[in-house]
């Protein structure tokens, strides 16, 4: 099984009941280059769409909730005046 990675998809045509995706990936320079085509039988679109969409779906409420466990920053600004506060708040 080959493994391509999919920076963008250029083009996609229906021939012959077959949908190809033409892809590509960028290079170490951040030159495009061709990664490969996805070829998918017409009739399996319809799914494989569902499926993509329920595990986008799946993967965003896994980021919110990651997100959302996070503690949050203090955004105050460094500066040594607050690096004195915060010590002396630690002891």
């Amino acid at each position: 099984m080959s493994v391509i990675l999919i920076d963008r998809m250029t083009t996609v045509v229906l021939n012959n009941g077959i949908v190809r995706v033409d892809c590509v990936a960028s290079g170490p320079n951040g030159e495009e280059r061709p990664s490969g085509t996805l070829l998918i039988p017409a009739n399996q679109m319809g799914p494989l769409l569902q499926m993509l969409m329920s595990a986008t779906q799946q993967l965003d409420k896994q980021l919110r909730q990651a997100v959302s466990a996070k503690p949050a920053v203090d955004a105050t600004p460094a500066t040594p005046e607050r690096a004195r506060s915060v010590k002396s708040e630690k002891n």
